[in-house]
């Protein structure tokens, strides 16, 4: 579903295919069936991907009617059974951290600046380590993956490094920027994005 936004976007991000793919890639091949975190989810276009793989998949955004949008989405794509979560993903995850819950993939696109559904106060650079920290907890030790995005311009795949080096040490990580190419071949830039198997 297509739809425009305030914002500017439009509902799908094609930017992401090469995230799609990995995250299809790592659970298709899998004999059980895995566990997905989605967290800062918006329409649901990694959820969705997930979801066809049979994984058991909780997808998380704090606003309301994106998560509505994202469920319709799941509906047209003729699938079920996402679990829909409309919470401020800090609250979520540390819950999930103090329930012992794990997961086989964590997906992650937080956003710069956000609110939480009941006022609460999303900056990027002030919560992403424990966010990256927290995420460590939740991630399996063996046969798991994890795919970050930045869409701030401020912040390099540096910073993702960095913060895979400190929480995710000894695994081989893949970085990179976020963009779109325009029809005279330029590659506009939209941030940066890490991701790895373990």
């Amino acid at each position: 579903k297509l739809a425009l936004t305030a914002f500017g976007h439009i509902g799908i991000f094609p930017e992401q295919t090469e995230n799609w793919k990995f995250i299809y890639d790592n659970l298709s091949t899998r004999k059980t069936k895995a566990k997905v975190l989605n967290l800062f989810a918006y329409t649901g276009g990694a959820s969705l991907i997930a979801n066809t793989t049979n994984a058991e998949v909780v997808h998380l955004d704090s606003i309301k009617a994106t998560v509505t949008w994202a469920n319709q989405n799941m509906e047209l794509s003729q699938q079920s059974g996402i679990r829909w979560v409309v919470e401020d993903a800090m609250k979520f995850v540390r819950r999930e951290v103090k329930r012992g819950n794990i997961y086989d993939g964590i997906i992650m696109d937080p956003p710069a600046y956000g609110r939480g559904p009941t006022g609460e106060r999303w900056i990027l650079e002030e919560g992403i380590n424990e966010l990256f920290e927290l995420s460590a907890k939740l991630l399996t030790e063996t046969d798991s993956f994890f795919l970050a995005n930045l869409y701030s311009m401020g912040l390099s795949s540096l910073v993702l490094e960095n913060l895979t080096q400190s929480f995710f040490p000894e695994t081989k990580t893949e970085y990179g920027e976020i963009f779109i190419q325009s029809k005279t071949n330029q590659k506009l830039p939209l941030g940066s994005f890490l991701r790895f198997e373990k």
